[in-house]
């Protein structure tokens, strides 16, 4: 009988990390331990991040869950308001001045240290991922709630040292913020976070990828696939450009850009944009490019 991986023991895969920061996750979802241990790091963790925060923002929904895993676990001990009220989130780790974050990690017995993280941040498109391998790989001495502060020091002081250096975190946030946005009709400020967004996406992905799909593979984690995003962002300009004709021009060199820069995108998404770009332009009054469009 094989013995039993602690999560706390190093992981079998050999990465140097702890088990329940490596290959646990992968066996959680049901995968091979042989799977890229770069994926699942990340979507986990970004997951974890937005479901607290919204927890810690709604106080009512919080203490309905709470009673619904006290009822279904049936322990009378576990306090699961509490334990989401005392984790750390973004926004207590934004609240800390930048030495503050520094000395808290260095408290840990993290070594970090301004100059080299900036060399290591260069060969990473994802802060998470970046703590991953060269921050949960150190003897960092933490416990609880109080290890989830190395990954999310990463993301704020990458925001901090480097926000001209693009990654997978500051592109979630956009999209995610630009959903809200949208969602409460203020295109003006969505589509601004999404225009924003995509600028950064196609910063980051290198240009031999041709197709959405491979960018997503590309940019693994995100908490909405490329994929999908894409096509809601073409909706939802041309939704604004109801209310305001200038989005109509924005939906069309959008469309243009997406068709130029992943033209082996699926077959269907392509179609899509062709179309989205010349109901643009009727629209806009241009009945004869929208012809064109349609007809090629």
């Amino acid at each position: 009988m094989s013995k039993k991986i602690g999560r706390n023991d190093p992981c079998p895969c050999g990465s140097g990390k702890k088990y329940k920061h490596c290959c646990l996750g992968n066996k959680a979802a049901g995968t091979n331990l042989t799977t890229s241990k770069s994926e699942a790091p990340v979507i986990n963790r970004l997951a974890i991040m937005r479901f607290e925060h919204k927890l810690q923002d709604n106080p009512e929904q919080l203490e309905e869950i709470g009673k619904e895993l006290e009822n279904y676990s049936g322990d009378r001990d576990m306090d699961f308001k509490e334990f989401i009220l005392r984790s750390w989130s973004i926004d207590k780790v934004k609240k800390m001045s930048t030495s503050e974050i520094i000395e808290k990690l260095q408290s840990m017995n993290i070594d970090f240290e301004i100059e080299r993280f900036k060399k290591q941040a260069q060969n990473h498109i994802s802060a998470i991922q970046l703590a991953e391998d060269h921050y949960y790989t150190q003897n960092f001495q933490a416990q609880g709630p109080d290890e989830d502060f190395i990954w999310l020091a990463i993301i704020e002081l990458w925001n901090r040292i480097i926000p001209e250096k693009f990654n997978m975190e500051m592109i979630d946030d956009l999209i995610q913020e630009g959903y809200e946005d949208i969602e409460n009709r203020n295109y003006k400020d969505g589509i601004e976070k999404w225009e924003k967004a995509w600028n950064m996406i196609i910063s980051i992905v290198p240009p031999h990828i041709k197709s959405v799909t491979d960018a997503d593979k590309f940019i693994p984690g995100l908490t909405q696939f490329l994929f999908n995003w894409c096509q809601d962002f073409e909706v939802e300009l041309g939704n604004a450009g109801v209310e305001d004709d200038s989005f109509y021009v924005k939906r069309i060199k959008y469309c243009q850009d997406f068709r130029r820069i992943f033209p082996h995108s699926d077959e269907s998404i392509i179609k899509n944009m062709l179309r989205a770009e010349a109901e643009s332009y009727t629209e806009l009054g241009d009945i004869e490019t929208a012809k064109k469009l349609f007809q090629g």
